[in-house]
């Protein structure tokens, strides 16, 4: 575990950023859509990166039961784009409105390339940023769209005893990350997975989630 703790640590660095994003941008996204038919709808998230106690880890939203969609499920700060916006300045924009985190405190990396959403009627773009000293103090949830807020150290989602994966009904195997009574899944852990595979060597995050399954009720799937 010390090389893991060591490597983990060093992806603050400019090289670890640099490398992620050359990484992000040659990532293949698997088509959603066998017919080729293209989203016409577009939104991004923010990844954050972040320091919580002096260990590094993501940061995850709960979102709040009363939304009409993706109630209750946990995701990354964000939303879909307004007008012309990059999705640089979606995702900034949304991480302020929902959970009150300024786009001071957040260094951008850059911006992945965009994922299908559920069903092939979205498209996500992910954008990498980081906040070096998170304080509960930084952040003002909007309690009509946020629930709770947390962060997950990001050695325990490299821990292969907290990935699982799950399979849809339309054939997609998506991974599951297991985090205290928490259960990341659908999109925002497919991201999580792309990213700490971008940031971090095989030996680090060794990837084995495809080795163990879990049932779809489990993770609240049923609602699909």
């Amino acid at each position: 575990m010390a090389k893991t703790s060591y490597c983990i640590e060093n992806i603050f660095t400019y090289a670890s950023r640099n490398h992620c994003i050359t990484k992000l941008k040659e990532f293949r996204v698997p088509k959603a859509n066998k017919r080729g038919k293209t989203p016409e709808a577009t939104a991004a998230v923010l990844v954050p990166v972040c320091r919580y106690n002096d260990v590094p880890s993501l940061l995850y939203t709960l979102r709040s039961p009363n939304l009409s969609s993706h109630s209750g499920q946990i995701s990354f700060p964000g939303g879909k784009t307004d007008n012309d916006e990059t999705p640089m300045q979606t995702a900034l924009r949304e991480t302020k409105e929902e959970i009150g985190l300024s786009s001071e405190k957040i260094e951008v990396w850059g911006v992945g390339p965009a994922f299908p959403g559920r069903d092939n009627k979205i498209l996500i773009s992910p954008v990498i940023g980081s906040i070096n000293d998170l304080k509960c103090e930084d952040l003002a949830v909007n309690r009509n769209e946020v629930a709770e807020v947390f962060t997950v150290p990001i050695e325990v989602l490299c821990n292969p005893e907290n990935q699982y994966h799950t399979q849809f009904r339309n054939g997609f195997i998506l991974p599951v990350f297991i985090a205290n009574k928490y259960k990341i899944w659908g999109i925002t852990a497919y991201i999580t997975h792309v990213f700490l595979s971008c940031v971090l060597s095989r030996d680090v995050y060794k990837n084995e989630w495809m080795k163990k399954k879990i049932e779809m009720a489990n993770v609240g799937l049923e609602k699909l």
